[in-house]
């Protein structure tokens, strides 16, 4: 008899998180699953989530902020979804979703399975609150059978604040759906939508226009490109609470008709693929799924150095490191490569071979199908010792 999962995540909005949750339903063996989809239907996801999964269950309740009332009303609408329908596993993905999800599987008993796409704590936030969130992870830890890191970084961070233990952890790289990278793409035509010159070179940015990705050093650096590359464009692919203050910096510094915001694009690989350099200024990042997926079309990246991002990303090898906040020298590796043209295509294709191996899509979900294998291997060992 196949058995019964259900994906929890909190929202279906475009992020990497959301594409790695989607793909992993899409992928996985129907022959030994049924798979589900529990998630706030408020996203331009939705249609994904709802052909990929063979039943995709809404709930609107499930939001970020911290809400008692609508949390306590997510909890038990999971927790009547897991015994209405069931579920012999719960799978759950960030951290709202992460925590209702694994205390509804718990209360249920049912085994659970939990992602860990990226920590809702870092070095930005003032430390008590720092510490709260770890103290959430820790205690919630108790109550998963298997948790998943994206990058090995992250696992090894875990491990160091005790939230997970060696025995019940594992990085599993995110899949990427290559098709969607390797179809032709009409480069022409993107450029006359546009309105972009055939030599002009240019470097994309994809990601929330928000604090964790600080598009502002970009914007700054981008400043200094200028005076050395004058024909290049600045490409900001991606929404947030940031825009306006964003293109109020551009057209102070003189740059507003050399920087494009085009918000949240579905045609993302396009873009890349007429793109020259891929550029994050991140204060933190779990591995950067955007960046990724430009390395996996063999673009060239200028990243910086933090958490994840040097597991993929080899100075000078598979792309450029610098320094986080450091603006000088994000613009000096923008501006050795629209020089050096053969470095970019070097860097480029060594970036490509190295996460073609890394990051295929059936290879992750074919690991995740294993974790849970165990699991209920375990959870089954456990029933007849009792």
């Amino acid at each position: 008899m196949k058995k019964k999962i259900l994906h929890i995540i909190t929202r279906l909005v475009i992020g990497g998180a959301q594409d790695n949750t989607l793909l992993t339903v899409k992928n996985h063996d129907r022959s030994f699953y049924d798979i589900s989809l529990a998630s706030n239907p408020d996203g331009v996801w939705l249609d994904r989530a709802k052909s990929y999964s063979d039943q995709f269950y809404p709930i609107n309740t499930l939001i970020n902020p911290i809400s008692p009332l609508k949390d306590w009303q997510t909890f038990w609408q999971i927790v009547k979804l897991l015994k209405t329908e069931k579920i012999d596993l719960v799978h759950t993905h960030s951290s709202k979703a992460g925590i209702l999800g694994r205390l509804a599987a718990n209360y249920c008993k049912i085994p659970v399975v939990h992602t860990i796409h990226g920590f809702p704590f870092h070095d930005f936030m003032p430390s008590w609150q720092k510490q709260f969130y770890i103290n959430l992870e820790k205690a919630i830890a108790q109550k998963t059978d298997f948790l998943i890191t994206v990058c090995e970084l992250n696992r090894k961070q875990a491990l160091e604040l005790g939230i997970v233990r060696e025995d019940n952890s594992q990085t599993i790289y995110s899949g990427i759906d290559f098709s969607k990278l390797d179809q032709l793409f009409d480069s022409k035509l993107l450029r006359n939508k546009l309105n972009i010159y055939y030599d002009t070179k240019i470097i994309t940015m994809v990601g929330r226009l928000d604090q964790q990705k600080a598009p502002y050093y970009l914007i700054d650096a981008f400043a200094q490109v200028l005076k050395k590359c004058p024909n290049t464009l600045l490409l900001l692919v991606g929404e947030g609470e940031l825009e306006d203050s964003l293109k109020t910096q551009a057209n102070q510094l003189g740059i507003d008709q050399q920087v494009r915001f085009l918000g949240s694009r579905d045609d993302v690989p396009n873009i890349l693929s007429i793109s020259d350099i891929f550029a994050l200024s991140s204060l933190w990042e779990g591995l950067g799924r955007a960046m990724t997926e430009a390395m996996l079309m063999g673009k060239p990246v200028v990243v910086p150095n933090i958490y994840g991002i040097p597991e993929t990303v080899h100075h000078n090898e598979t792309g450029l490191l610098f320094e986080t906040k450091n603006v000088e020298e994000l613009a000096n590796h923008l501006i050795f490569l629209l020089n050096n043209p053969q470095e970019c295509d070097r860097i480029g294709k060594n970036a490509k071979v190295l996460t073609r191996k890394l990051f295929d899509g059936e290879e992750m979900v074919r690991q995740i199908e294993d974790i849970y294998d165990r699991v209920f291997t375990q959870k089954k060992s456990l029933t007849i010792t009792l």
